[in-house]
């Protein structure tokens, strides 16, 4: 009974986790905007696009609720590897780097925040976690096959797997300039192309923050490498 209830407690979990970050990624849709530019707003003389936008106009783009979002995602995925690297015994120290690599990403998303309030260069920052990922894949160097074995076993990678697709393939293509004014010609918007490759890479963020939670939350009593 007991362990029955600490299967759905674990499930409940999971699922509120999920459903928090489906909210998570729609959040920026529901920002108040003035919608888009009228046609004689968007369109200089001779018909060709102007650069600049109207008034008021404004998308969340990848500087705004979005990136934020993509932040939270990361930051919230670094957690749970951490907090879940004692329970995962032998291979704990990889969880850490999971850890560490999701804190890096982070690092990455916030490179303006740094920009733009301290004078130094962004990969300075990259520094401390890239050591510690570093020193802790050499230490326990050993521990890697039973690791690699426990994640790619797992459904869960299938996330990590769609996510890392979504961010080097469909938001580089989809955040090209050229497609975009081939495809929207007069009615293109300069904001299109960054607001798309930014909500793909927001969704991609939302595929690890789920598939973590698959890995970090699961009943380790099948754990593989204890077989």
């Amino acid at each position: 009974m007991i362990m029955a209830k600490e299967f759905w407690k674990r499930r409940l979990l999971v699922v509120i986790l999920i459903v928090a970050g489906s909210i998570l990624i729609l959040f920026p849709a529901w920002l108040p905007d003035s919608g888009f530019p009228s046609t004689d707003e968007r369109t200089a003389e001779g018909g060709q696009l102007e650069e600049t936008t109207s008034k008021g106009f404004s998308l969340p783009t990848e500087e705004s609720a979005v990136e934020g979002l993509q932040l939270l995602l990361l930051l919230g995925s670094a957690v749970f590897w951490f907090g879940a690297a004692k329970s995962a015994g032998e291979i704990g120290p990889f969880y850490r780097v999971m850890g560490a690599v999701g804190i890096a990403a982070a690092l990455g998303e916030a490179d303006y925040l740094v920009n733009d309030n301290l004078n130094i260069p962004s990969w300075i920052l990259f520094v401390i976690p890239a050591l510690y990922i570093l020193f802790l894949s050499l230490k326990y160097r050993r521990q890697f096959p039973a690791f690699y074995t426990e994640f790619t076993s797992h459904p869960a990678a299938g996330f990590f797997a769609s996510a890392f697709m979504m961010i080097y393939v469909l938001a580089r293509l989809l955040g090209t300039p050229h497609l975009w004014k081939a495809t929207l010609k007069s009615n293109y918007h300069p904001d299109v192309p960054s607001t798309v490759q930014g909500y793909l890479e927001l969704l991609a963020c939302y595929l690890l923050f789920v598939g973590t939670i698959g890995l970090c939350l699961r009943d380790r009593r099948h754990d593989v490498t204890e077989d």
